[in-house]
């Protein structure tokens, strides 16, 4: 008797025409074998644990922020802050605060093969890609508010009407830095500068509110259908009430508002002095 068990790879095989077992699902031998040479290094053995996540993390930030063919000197997937950011449960605010604050982001934007020197086309050295995925990761794991106080007292919970600034802020603000100190020292603007890197943040977010809208509406489409095919009104309810389920992108809109507003300080020569100002106190 054949059981239940139902897994994406096939609930059976089957033999071929050499008599070796197949997968009986194409679809899940695909996704599979997708999954494995993400997790795969370059002499060809398998990476695990936290490598894995992070060549897998490489691999998307290739395909949504344009990495450069060559890739990067130092990969921004692989350090510690990247693993904080993507998991902000693991670790104290401050700790993640702290680490942004330590970072050299200067490192994150060389290409490799580039020598960061050209006078005539800066952009064949470096790109901002990095930054952008870095950013674009907090946007959608990082709350907007720091409102939460880490225990054991001190200047954390000193002044409970006063929010601390979230982890994102403090990361936009130090990317920042970044993408204007390297304007300034090769003569560029940095309005068209502060542009490149947040245009590439303002996309992913507009595509993942893309689906997630798709995502609510399929079932109250698919409740709909089957409720005219059935005469059964069950199914349209059910459909109906994730119309009414709270906006998963909130939040990350949120992010991404307060991100944009910060760029626009930042791009403003006027102002960007008293900007650096606060942010070195």
């Amino acid at each position: 008797m054949r059981t239940g068990r139902s897994n994406f790879g096939g609930g059976g095989r089957r033999r071929g025409s050499d008599g070796k077992k197949r997968n009986g699902n194409p679809i899940g031998t695909w996704l599979q074998n997708r999954r494995r040479a993400a997790r795969t290094r370059d002499d060809g053995t398998l990476a695990v644990g936290t490598e894995a996540e992070a060549m897998q993390n490489l691999v998307r930030n290739r395909r949504h922020f344009s990495y450069p063919e060559a890739g990067f000197e130092t990969p921004v997937e692989h350090s510690l802050l990247y693993a904080m950011i993507a998991h902000p449960e693991r670790y104290p605010n401050r700790v993640i605060i702290d680490e942004i604050n330590d970072e050299e982001f200067e490192a994150y934007l060389r290409v490799a093969g580039g020598d960061g020197t050209q006078t005539v086309s800066p952009a064949a050295a470096v790109s901002y890609a990095q930054l952008s995925a870095l950013l674009s990761l907090s946007a959608e794991k990082n709350t907007s508010a720091s409102s939460r106080h880490d225990g054991g007292g001190g200047e954390d919970g000193a002044n409970p009407d006063v929010d601390a600034p979230s982890i994102g802020e403090v990361l936009c603000r130090r990317l920042l830095r970044t993408v204007t100190k390297y304007c300034d020292s090769n003569g560029l603007d940095r309005e068209n500068e502060v542009r490149e890197f947040l245009a590439p943040v303002e996309r992913r977010c507009q595509q993942r509110n893309e689906k997630a809208a798709l995502q609510q509406l399929l079932p109250a489409y698919g409740g709909y259908a089957l409720s005219i095919v059935t005469g059964n009104p069950l199914p349209l309810l059910i459909g109906a009430a994730a119309l009414t389920q709270p906006d998963k992108m909130a939040q990350e809109n949120q992010n991404v508002v307060g991100f944009q507003g910060q760029g626009g300080r930042t791009a403003d020569m006027e102002r960007a002095g008293l900007l650096d100002e606060v942010d070195s106190d």
